[in-house]
């Protein structure tokens, strides 16, 4: 059977260049340096023949290692010394690294591209290869890689996103032969592929699988919906054996479904060759997945030396002129895009981490997510088919060149049975989209898609103009056309023109909102890179602050002027919102020494901002009501009568208002919003809302004083890692909103992983024994390593005045 073993822990790894290795030699496996074992890990470099002893004494007055360097030109002087330190996976080496005032780089998140280097010795059974071949897995190294095995050059990635799986079987060492050496370079500087950060380094797990040679390719393995009836599924399958012996073997798999057993036919494969095994299955009173029900099946696939097993959901989908249709229902998409990087630990998230992101989501009433831009990890398509969430899956670019074509496809094949996913998108506002060039480069990626993946629509997000030009020839690939903004005044009346001369062409809202706004903040200060809550007077598309009604105040579009566009346009389908959290890059609309978007509903560490209940409230049917601003005059912008303005959101009929007791006013929610303008006072704000005269809800913000201490409380508990919120309370317990003090840490039966604040212009170098509150709050990501961990928060200094 086939056997996975993790090579996460005991990396060495090496910030900066070295003395790059060949990656051609002249004799096999001789490159050695850093690529082999070095003279305190193995005795032998290589190990050579009698005869290949013997002839490197004969050029070499009987030195076989200066032999080697003279007839292979072998590197005997690279070692390891103090500047390798030891990391575990999954690593993201730009995180350490300090910010850096740097123009190119202000879009990708003010952080130096660079060179890292990792190194990881392992040893295998003496005779595994008799009867497993040898697979080595990354599944994300950032970004030009290069690998070399054993002294020999392996392979090159070009794709930070795309994983890569190497079949090492002949050129591995095993048992006496000695330790196998696994050389990693990974190279930023050659150019990114996103205009966000994204990260450096392998960012994402790495492992061996021991596959015997008669086995089940796992890629292959498919259970796909072909069409639904009243009381069963009707389901297709699909399996790949591979044989890699010398001999005809004769193969008859097994798929385990339901507790019912599927035998497919008998076949003799020919040796070193493989066979494609197709069936069909009805699933009787199938439970279907959606994002409320996300009800998964297991599909064992099996022979006589294999198994392996692979969830997916039984469902369909649709779409037309009316919008998106799941299961043969009409069903809105409540969706976010995001990119992949979070709070203190860049872009290498973990299970935990990702679920965490997943699950705060889907508090707010989120249903489905887009993978922007790049292909979802396995991570994340986890966390969404268990959670709930469909995935639009985004291929990088519109470009047809061999290896994004043999990515993709690869990349199709390893998600394609994930419950979770309900589109494919080829690419995002593209410049060559909707042009001939683009048509012939749409058509090659959908079919890439369409032969491997027979049952999720296909799309693209594309740009829009305000005439709504679009090439008719290019939409005919997709099965929906998906558009950027359509709500956005910038973009006039483009999807509208669309529709009008397009009438039964189906359209989605792919990208939408993009508004400003920083936690915890009710005024704009350009000198902090803040942005108000309530909509911000900075411009996406105009330079210093602006006046009410110019292009882009308060970014692309305002929350309200989106849910009011779908509600107008309900055959777009949804709304995907931009973005779920912050993310660091993209510090629009200020520069320096902002270092992180503004575009987050969530901040980066995840801590909900204001316009998070706007949303809940619009997508969930608990009782609810949340109501900003924060209660300190200092925070507040007062007009001249002392007034402040005083907003909730709630998905009940009506709210009141308490200033320190004294009602405002009772007031019908309209698009589950309510505003109030009231003198401020010191003292206590509070909102109750109510269906008909029943209190449902309420929610109140209290004046603070400055941070006392600091609370430790876990907002998160994952599989190994642990999130911890830390805030700073007054004397009397209320949050201390703007307290930014530094807080010592220090943790038992566990690592610090990752810290974070949520400040877009934080540009202190991380340290993982303190993190700096920012707006009283602050994250804390914990490795668990025993059964008794602590995490103590002690606030470092404390403010006067």
């Amino acid at each position: 059977m086939r056997v996975k073993k993790y090579l996460n822990d005991d990396w060495q790894f090496h910030a900066g260049e070295l003395k790059v290795p060949f990656k051609t030699a002249k004799k096999a496996h001789a490159l050695g340096g850093l690529t082999a074992a070095l003279p305190a890990e193995s005795e032998h470099r290589i190990l050579p023949s009698a005869g290949g002893v013997h002839f490197l004494k004969l050029i070499a007055q009987g030195n076989v290692e200066m032999g080697l360097r003279n007839l292979a030109g072998t590197d005997l002087t690279s070692h390891l010394d103090s500047s390798w330190q030891t990391v575990t996976l999954p690593h993201d080496w730009k995180v350490a690294q300090p910010f850096v005032n740097n123009p190119a780089n202000l879009m990708s998140g003010s952080k130096a591209d660079g060179v890292g280097y990792y190194r990881r010795v392992f040893e295998l059974p003496t005779e595994l290869f008799k009867s497993h071949r040898l697979i080595l897995h990354f599944d994300g190294v950032m970004r030009m890689a290069d690998i070399w095995l054993n002294g020999a050059y392996l392979a090159h990635n070009n794709s930070g996103y795309t994983a890569i799986d190497l079949d090492i079987t002949e050129m591995a060492n095993y048992g006496d032969e000695g330790p196998n050496v696994l050389l990693v370079r990974a190279d930023t500087t050659t150019g990114p592929e996103g205009w966000w950060y994204e990260g450096a380094g392998i960012y994402r797990s790495v492992w061996l699988e021991q596959v015997p040679y008669v086995s089940l390719n796992e890629k292959s393995l498919y259970v796909y919906t072909k069409s639904l009836a009243e009381s069963s599924a009707d389901l297709g399958i699909e399996c790949s054996v591979e044989n890699h012996t010398d001999n005809p073997q004769v193969v008859q798999p097994t798929v385990e479904i339901n507790e019912e057993k599927i035998s497919l036919e008998k076949v003799t494969i020919p040796a070193h060759e493989q066979h494609l095994y197709r069936a069909n299955y009805s699933l009787k009173n199938p439970m279907l997945w959606t994002p409320e029900t996300p009800n998964l099946y297991t599909a064992r696939f099996k022979i006589t030396d294999d198994l392996v097993q692979k969830e997916f959901g039984v469902h369909t989908f649709k779409y037309n002129e009316n919008g998106f249709y799941l299961n043969g229902n009409r069903y809105e998409l409540h969706g976010i895009c995001e990119h992949q990087d979070f709070g203190g630990v860049g872009v290498a998230l973990d299970q935990d981490i990702v679920s965490y992101k997943v699950s705060q989501m889907k508090r707010m009433g989120v249903n489905a997510w887009r993978s922007a831009h790049h292909f979802a990890s396995e991570e994340l398509l986890t966390a969404c088919d268990r959670l709930g969430m469909l995935v639009i899956n985004e291929n990088r670019l519109l470009e047809s060149t061999p290896w994004r074509v043999n990515d993709l496809e690869k990349m199709v094949m390893a998600s394609r049975m994930h419950a979770s996913i309900g589109f494919w998108s080829v690419a995002n506002e593209e410049l060559i989209g909707n042009t001939a060039l683009g048509e012939r480069v749409a058509k090659k990626l959908v079919q890439t898609i369409k032969k491997c993946d027979y049952e999720h629509l296909v799309m693209s997000a594309e740009l829009l103009n305000p005439e709504g030009t679009v090439d008719e020839d290019y939409l005919k690939n997709f099965d929906v056309l998906g558009v950027n903004y359509p709500e956005a005044g910038v973009m006039g009346a483009g999807a509208e023109l669309i529709k009008q001369n397009h009438p039964h062409l189906p359209m989605m809202s792919t990208e939408n909102a993009s508004y400003f706004s920083t936690r915890g903040v009710y005024k704009d200060d350009a000198e902090k890179c803040q942005c108000n809550n309530f909509g911000s007077m900075y411009s996406m598309v105009l330079p210093g602050k602006r006046k009410a009604g110019d292009p882009g105040v308060g970014g692309t579009a305002h929350p309200e002027t989106v849910m009011d566009y779908f509600r107008q346009h309900s055959y777009m389908g949804g709304v995907f919102l931009w973005t779920a959290f912050d993310y660091y890059g993209e510090p629009s609309p200020f520069e320096w020494p902002g270092i992180g978007s503004q575009f987050g509903i969530c901040d980066n560490c995840g801590f909900p901002k204001d316009y998070y209940y706007y949303y809940q409230a619009h997508w969930t049917s608990d009782d609810m009501i949340h109501v900003m601003p924060a209660w300190k005059r200092d925070a507040l912008e007062l007009d001249s009568d002392g007034k402040v303005a005083v907003r909730a959101f709630s998905n009940a009929q009506y709210a009141e208002l308490f200033v320190n007791g004294i009602s405002y006013g009772r007031k019908a929610l309209d698009d589950c919003e309510v505003n109030w303008r009231v003198p401020y006072a010191d003292g206590e704000l509070k909102v109750c809302a109510d269906n008909g005269g029943e209190v449902v809800a309420s929610d109140c913000r209290h004046t603070s004083d400055i941070a006392k201490k600091v609370n430790v409380s876990s907002v998160y508990r994952g599989v190994q890692d642990t999130l911890y919120e830390i805030s700073a309370v007054d004397q009397n317990g209320y949050l201390a909103i703007d307290s930014n003090d530094p807080v010592d840490l220090s943790i038992q039966d566990g690592t610090i992983i990752g810290t974070g604040n949520g400040n877009p212009a934080n540009i202190e170098t991380p340290v993982l024994n303190q993190v700096r509150l920012f707006n009283g709050r602050a994250l804390v990501i914990v490795r668990r390593v025993g059964s008794q961990v602590e995490l103590t928060a002690k606030l470092k200094t404390a403010r006067h005045g």
